[in-house]
């Protein structure tokens, strides 16, 4: 309820400001050089200072300046002679904002914003058919021209078949009957160039919007609670406990426009209270489809915890948020065409984006789409014990960057998926046995009856576990070492988890060990032994001789 009163505070001031807008863009068409019309793409298109290049522009500007009381101005819009325009101008122009703004039906926000206009189907190319007047049941269509102007150049102005056709259609529109029952003052003063009881009326049909849509709701999640207590179904208890604040917010905006047409507003108030009220509805709808993608995507994430792991909520999580920002841009892309703007053009500036951040973050997409196959494949699961490369440990967390794995050493090992998606991975917890291979050095005094007896004994060992594979045990006696005999125990221990694993290895390397002390066989050590006599026996014969050559030395020198 919080967040859709402050949508509905938004609304009044989106309102109030486009009202302001209608005066306030009329005045600035008073300065030379400048455009009237508030569509950002136009001011770019239009040369005329009228702003008469585009069909947009000349209905937009003629609703300006007449709803500004410049006539004189708005019968520059119309397809009048100059004499025609000096001396009924200003009349034609008061009746045709009185028809625009009392009998004219259609779409002002969709007219063409192109200085060539719009290809309508039995339209001639130089018309541009805007909509129609509906007085008494009869429709009469309202059509522009494309003329060449001396200093506009190329304009459009409203064709001079309507012109002729106002002022009979002006004389069958009946004056609003509500004014003549209001006080003088709401009727006289004027907000915006806005009767006072207008603007009044505006704001009241919000408000009453708001609670009409709010009852409205209350009563939809009634009946749906109703309805699911005798069928139950997720997707609609998703919808249920999603479109509270949204669909107030869209179900008001609906009533309000509904008002608003009944009402009798000025069209140019009518057409930027539709683009606020565009602008709302999708980010209302966009609003309703993110809660709903977000309450399915938890659903979603806590049924795949509550099964397999966390191997489908990381993909759930992550479509999850590619869906909304699709919603997001979709929904950006949608209020920018209300607004005006040409979104072929943003479209393609996305594309290009999108192509320019794909090469700046190879590595993250690489890592991406690794963890996207990581999960999907279901190569590991957190909780599981693998073998990367020389490491072992218990995978931790497989986020979409890189996968953490807690090695035997108690370090953390952090791969990105990029990487871990071209290594060959051993899962060992999916195993059901485990491998047992060790060698043993024996001393060299160990005589070949004591190695025969460990070569007889430690295969009946391992085969009595209850853990290990009798069929798959061999102890063998492989060769002479530097300085041991070497003996090679290999067997399967039937087992997957690696704590199991560790805790069967001591318990039958402590028994091997037993088995030899019994035995009276030593285990090796690594020994090397230097021999040192023929080095002192060099050191000395070189004493000796250094005295006899120092004697020869002096002799000579004597």
């Amino acid at each position: 309820m919080k967040n859709s009163v402050r949508f509905f505070v938004v609304l009044v001031w989106l309102s109030l400001v486009t009202a302001a807008r209608a005066q306030t863009a009329a005045h600035q068409a008073e300065k030379p050089g400048q455009q009237s019309e508030p569509h950002a793409a136009e001011a770019t298109e239009a040369n005329d200072p009228l702003g008469r290049s585009t069909p947009h522009g000349t209905v937009f500007g003629f609703l300006q300046a007449a709803q500004s009381g410049k006539y004189r101005e708005a019968a520059q819009y119309l397809q009048l002679s100059k004499r025609e325009r000096a001396t009924r101008g200003e009349r034609i122009a008061r009746q045709l904002h009185a028809l625009m703004d009392n009998a004219f039906v259609g779409r002002v926000g969709a007219i063409s914003n192109h200085r060539e206009g719009s290809v309508q189907a039995g339209i001639a190319q130089d018309h541009e058919r805007i909509g129609v007047f509906e007085v008494n049941g009869s429709e009469t269509n309202v059509d522009l021209v494309h003329v060449s102007d001396p200093e506009g150049g190329e304009i459009w102005l409203f064709s001079s078949q309507i012109l002729v056709a106002v002022p009979g259609l002006f004389g069958q529109i009946e004056e609003n009957q509500a004014e003549s029952r209001l006080p003088r003052f709401l009727v006289t003063t004027e907000v915006f160039s806005t009767p006072l009881w207008r603007l009044a009326a505006f704001l009241l049909l919000i408000v009453v919007s708001f609670g009409l849509a709010w009852a409205v709701v209350r009563l939809l999640r009634a009946g749906l609670r109703v309805w699911l207590r005798r069928r139950p179904h997720p997707v609609l208890e998703d919808i249920r406990d999603s479109f509270g604040a949204p669909a107030i917010l869209i179900f008001a905006t609906i009533f309000q426009q509904i008002g608003v047409r009944f009402l009798g507003a000025p069209l140019l108030i009518r057409a930027y209270s539709q683009r606020v009220a565009g602008l709302i509805l999708v980010a209302g709808i966009a609003w309703l489809v993110v809660r709903v993608i977000n309450r399915w995507g938890e659903r979603a994430r806590i049924k795949s915890l509550a099964g397999s792991g966390y191997r489908s909520g990381s993909i759930i999580l992550l479509g999850q948020r590619i869906f909304n920002a699709l919603v997001v841009i979709v929904a950006g892309l949608i209020m920018l065409s209300i607004l005006g703007f040409d979104i072929t053009t943003a479209v393609a500036g996305l594309g290009i984006g999108s192509i320019a951040i794909a090469f700046a973050a190879q590595k993250t997409l690489e890592n991406l789409l690794g963890g996207i196959s990581i999960l999907g494949d279901q190569v590991i699961r957190v909780g599981e014990t693998c073998r990367i490369g020389d490491k072992i440990g218990t995978v931790e967390d497989i986020s979409l960057r890189s996968t953490r794995i807690r090695t035997l050493e108690r370090t953390e090992l952090s791969v990105p998926n990029g990487q871990l998606a071209n290594m060959n991975v051993e899962n060992l917890s999916r195993s059901n046995t485990s491998l047992f291979r060790t060698n043993i050095g024996l001393r060299h005094e160990t005589s070949p009856d004591q190695l025969r007896s460990l070569l007889k004994e430690i295969p009946d060992l391992l085969r009595r576990h209850p853990k290990v594979d009798p069929e798959i045990t061999r102890v063998r006696f492989i060769g002479f070492g530097e300085s041991s005999l070497d003996v090679q125990i290999h067997c399967l221990i039937l087992t997957g988890s690696l704590k199991e694993f560790l805790a069967i290895r001591e318990e039958l390397l402590l028994q091997i060990m037993d088995l030899a002390a019994r035995a009276g066989v030593g285990f090796a050590t690594p020994a090397r032994i230097l021999y040192m006599a023929q080095d002192q026996e060099l050191d000395q014969q070189r004493t000796a001789t250094v005295p006899s050559i120092e004697a020869s030395r002096s002799r000579r020198a004597g």
